[in-house]
């Protein structure tokens, strides 16, 4: 009977790790959220093709809004594709992101970046989001 509850365990364990790496809708942020963000921005970093604005959250789970206007990045392909870089980066560093809103927001010479300086402009955040803690 022990064995089959430590089984259990385990199994819970591993799922909670699982949602960890996850993007849940606990962790975009609603319309009241963002303006909170907006309201109340703890730190800045401008890279060449994105703007990260960080501030703290109510809730334990991190949040992230990417907001690609129209505006900055012509073709809907390039904003999908900004969309999912910045949402893959979120979910992979969720962990450093404890309790914090994180808003993306794009400039005009990522519409002309390739994938991997669009992702080199991600990493420059990543590096910034390390040395804080």
């Amino acid at each position: 009977m022990e064995e089959k509850l430590s089984k259990i365990e385990e199994l819970k364990a591993e799922l909670s790790l699982v949602h960890n790496f996850c993007l849940t809708k606990q962790n975009i942020l609603n319309k009241s959220e963002i303006k909170q963000a907006f309201d109340s921005v703890e730190n800045k970093l401008s890279t060449l093709h994105f703007t990260f604005l960080l501030s703290k959250r109510s809730i334990k789970d991190p949040g992230i809004c990417v907001i690609l206007p129209k505006k900055s990045i012509k073709k809907a392909t390039k904003r999908n594709l900004c969309r999912r870089l910045a949402k893959e980066f979120f979910r992979l560093n969720k962990l450093f992101l404890e309790q914090k809103s994180l808003i993306v927001l794009s400039k005009k010479p990522a519409s002309q970046a390739t994938k991997e300086e669009l992702w080199q402009s991600i990493e420059k955040f990543s590096h910034f989001l390390k040395e804080s803690q």
